[in-house]
């Protein structure tokens, strides 16, 4: 199995300053501190309020959240409506990050009081086959807390994570993850030892709705090309073990969250290994696009998901990336793509 680019080789990096780096841990390490000694409803009137700040100051990532609305709800949702949208998108991100601060919070006993996890059914179903399992979470509702929960919920996952360029701050936020048993691996020159964890029936995690770069695959992602990572259909044409596509969701209370699971895949080899891979992303991108369409506010829209073009693309009349003509993925009643 050929090592896909994105999960291959580290990029480079310019040199780090270790008394900055330093000083940027301390500094996180005790708004962590301070958010678990707060009573819960203070600690997310803290989140809400700086992204309120956040909203108002920083133009910028607004612009650029608003701008990738555009992409995916183009001609079917008012501006009003987006700027509400991301208005909303600014205070779930703020939420987020305190839920994150107080993970250690969270243990055996009491995990299942902030979240429904019925559908980990299915995570059980498919692991009773004496086989491993891939998830592809997405960066959507609540990522780090959805890890998290379920390794607590007794499921030692194995999750693929980016490292941090500070050093320091990398080593502290790992090991904040991991405190439920979840074990973070770095992305790098990983795929053999992913496909090793497979076979030998471990729970292998990847999020791939980020912008693949000129080493990814262009399929649809709203009715738009996105460049998108290749590795989880690699590793399932390579194992068959299959894939689910879950999420961890904040409910309307803004407090309690919801496991969701949006597509079970299970592809037949077909013999054309490159439409296989095809087929598989693009699934993956629709059960994504899916999940998106119900909770908006949720995904992680500052990512520029359609920065990387098609060779020759040219921008359609509106300066967006045009859209593709895509055939319709079918859903059986339980919700799962086919």
């Amino acid at each position: 199995m050929n090592e896909a680019a994105p999960l291959n080789l580290a990029p480079k990096r310019q040199p780090r300053n270790p008394f900055w780096d330093s000083r940027v841990c301390a500094l996180v390490s005790a708004l962590i501190a301070i958010l678990n000694v707060l009573p819960g409803r203070v600690a997310r009137w803290c989140g809400r309020t700086a992204a309120a700040m956040a909203w108002l100051l920083d133009r910028k990532h607004r612009q650029q959240v608003l701008t990738h609305m555009d992409i995916a709800f183009r001609g079917t949702m008012p501006r009003a409506e987006k700027e509400a949208l991301c208005r909303r998108w600014f205070e779930h991100i703020g939420l987020g990050l305190v839920e994150f601060a107080r993970m250690r919070q969270l243990t055996r006993e009491n995990v299942d009081q902030l979240a429904d996890f019925t559908e980990l059914k299915k995570f059980d179903e498919l692991l009773a086959r004496g086989k491993g399992l891939l998830c592809v979470p997405a960066h959507h509702g609540n990522w780090e807390l959805c890890g998290y929960a379920v390794s607590l919920k007794g499921y030692p996952l194995q999750s693929v994570a980016r490292p941090m360029d500070n050093p320091f701050l990398d080593e502290l936020i790992t090991a904040h993850r991991e405190r439920s048993g979840n074990t973070i691996i770095q992305k790098w020159k990983v795929l053999w030892k992913l496909k090793k964890l497979l076979d030998k029936g471990g729970i292998v995690t990847m999020s791939i709705d980020q912008n693949g770069g000129v080493a990814g695959l262009f399929v649809p992602c709203f009715s738009t090309l996105a460049s998108t990572v290749t590795s989880p259909a690699e590793l399932h044409l390579a194992t068959r073990v299959p894939i689910i596509v879950a999420t961890l969701n904040r409910k309307p209370d803004k407090i309690h969250h919801v496991l969701r699971v949006w597509d079970v895949i299970e592809y037949p080899s077909s013999g054309d290994h490159d439409a296989d891979v095809k087929a598989v992303i693009t699934r993956i991108n629709a059960a994504v696009e899916r999940a998106v369409r119900e909770y908006p506010e949720q995904w992680l829209w500052v990512h520029k998901r359609w920065k990387t073009r098609p060779p020759g693309e040219a921008p359609g009349p509106d300066g967006l990336p045009p859209e593709v003509k895509i055939a319709k993925i079918g859903v059986d009643k339980e919700g799962n793509g086919g």
